[in-house]
């Protein structure tokens, strides 16, 4: 379920959303009809769901004490008294569909594991990490001045012929040292960054980075989508749907506004401005819900304080957030 670069799919992703759905309405037989045609839709379906189920049942084996019995007594330092214990193996790791009284737990338990297994994956190949609401500034051997964005990774070499940096996961920016002699490269997923000395923006939260530029200019190459771009100051570029290049303009000081707190936003997707929010937030947030592409969002956020952010977000628009845990939140927009 979770690749070897810490990553999950979004097949994996729509499993765990089940997971959670199921407990969230136990008692919606629409909602299960959909669930068991979502299942024989197709094998990968299926495998996905399965995988699902194995990792609830390792970290449920790995973190005994994160359960409760259903109805018991909970226990000092426990998440609370509707957590269901997880025999799961045993129980119904193999059946046709699930049984649902034991969805909350699975979700509960797929959560953790999101939470835990993608960092020891990330920890093998990144140099730099950081944690829910963490920036850190670093200064690489050439000069080049980086910050990094919270939950994010980052692996970087320098040596006398050539400089690199792979963003792993999440965001970063970058004020490059000038050095016609050793041009810089950031690598994202496909994407390719190529410049001398500028200062830009690559953001690797959605499936496709994007880049803006601040300062400068920078090549983007996105393999096997077109040709290469080249952004001046005030420029971005991102994947649309499509497949192909999308430029835009964005206010050069704005470019990486995170880096103070502050996330500008004009008419977004409601789904990317949460999955921007996500990092700050010191625990594991599910988005869901039919709004989550058609619903446009225009303000600006103060990242540091997430749960006001949501709020906010909340007055403004159809968002419905459920707190299971302190550290677990489920968001729905209508």
């Amino acid at each position: 379920m979770i690749s070897e670069d810490g990553n999950m799919s979004a097949l994996d992703r729509e499993a765990l959303d089940w997971l959670v759905r199921l407990d969230d309405q136990p008692g919606d037989e629409a909602v299960h009809a959909a669930f068991e045609a979502w299942l024989e839709g197709s094998p990968a379906h299926r495998a996905s769901w399965e995988a699902a189920l194995d990792l609830a049942s390792e970290v449920e084996t790995a973190f005994p004490s994160v359960m409760v019995q259903d109805n018991a007594p909970a226990r000092d330092g426990a998440l609370s008294n509707d957590v269901i214990a997880l025999p799961l193996r045993e129980k119904r790791a193999r059946s046709r569909g699930p049984r649902w009284g034991l969805v909350g737990g699975l979700g509960l338990a797929a959560c953790l594991c999101l939470a835990v297994a993608p960092d020891v994956a990330l920890h093998l190949r990144a140099q730099e990490m950081t944690g829910a609401g963490e920036v850190r500034s670093l200064v690489l051997d050439d000069g080049t001045q980086v910050k990094l964005a919270p939950d994010s990774a980052l692996s970087f070499a320098i040596d006398g012929k050539t400089r690199s940096a792979r963003l792993l996961r999440g965001r970063a920016y970058f004020d490059v040292a000038h050095d016609t002699a050793r041009p810089f490269r950031v690598m994202a997923e496909d994407t390719v960054v190529t410049v001398l000395g500028t200062a830009f923006e690559v953001d690797g939260l959605s499936d496709n980075a994007s880049v803006a530029v601040r300062r400068g200019i920078v090549a983007v190459d996105y393999a096997e989508h077109g040709p290469r771009t080249v952004l001046h100051r005030g420029e971005r570029v991102s994947l649309a749907a499509g497949g192909q290049p999308e430029r835009g303009m964005v206010r050069a000081e704005r470019v990486a506004g995170w880096v103070e707190g502050r996330m500008f936003v004009k008419d977004r997707p409601i789904g990317e401005v949460l999955d921007a929010l996500r990092p700050w937030y010191g625990g594991y947030m599910v988005v869901r819900g039919p709004g989550l592409a058609t619903r446009r969002v225009t303000g600006i956020y103060d990242l540091r304080d997430p749960n006001a952010a949501l709020s906010a977000l909340g007055k403004a628009h159809s968002i419905r957030v459920r707190a299971i845990t302190p550290w677990l939140k489920i968001v729905t927009v209508q």
